[in-house]
């Protein structure tokens, strides 16, 4: 009787893990992030700065044991979020709620450039003057390495903190 108890137990197991690693693509509604012109386009993007600045206080504030640097997260220079990050030793529910605030962020800001490629090389990013905009959101692979390598120290901030993000994962 045990092993016929032991062997459904693995096979349902097996089962259930192999069912839940088919991957769900996230649907998005194009039509919500769809602008008419290039000022639409430029304020949806501060709008979606500031609130990132609003979230990141909050969790700072709420969180405050798990950063070394009270100061403020300067979302205009992003070059800096490695400054901003969660510490090695916080626990990981702390890590994972930063991982879901930033890579909401993120993908946010993905789906509107994307769906708005026609406008969005004339968008000005905060300190990328130099950047081909419209190749950089074309596709979740191109942001990826835009965020992770040029626009950002994102990848920084998840190495200090010892824990990966999967942005790869929330920009599909």
């Amino acid at each position: 009787m045990k092993p016929l108890i032991f062997a459904t137990l693995i096979s349902s197991l097996l089962f259930s893990a192999c069912s839940s690693s088919e991957q769900h693509k996230t649907q998005i509604d194009p039509q919500q992030y769809k602008v008419q012109d290039v000022a639409s386009l430029q304020q949806r993007f501060e709008t979606l700065n500031q609130q990132l600045s609003k979230n990141y206080q909050a969790f700072k504030k709420t969180n405050n044991i798990a950063f070394s640097d009270q100061s403020v997260l300067d979302v205009n220079q992003l070059k800096t979020l490695d400054q901003n990050a969660v510490s090695r030793t916080s626990l990981k529910p702390v890590k994972q709620a930063y991982c879901e605030m930033m890579n909401e962020y993120f993908a946010e800001m993905y789906h509107l450039g994307n769906q708005n490629l026609n406008l969005i090389g004339q968008v000005q990013l905060p300190n990328m003057q130099t950047e081909d905009l419209t190749k950089s959101f074309a596709n979740a692979d191109q942001f990826y390495d835009f965020i992770l390598n040029r626009y950002t120290t994102y990848r920084q901030a998840q190495e200090i903190m010892g824990y990966g993000c999967n942005l790869k994962a929330a920009l599909n």
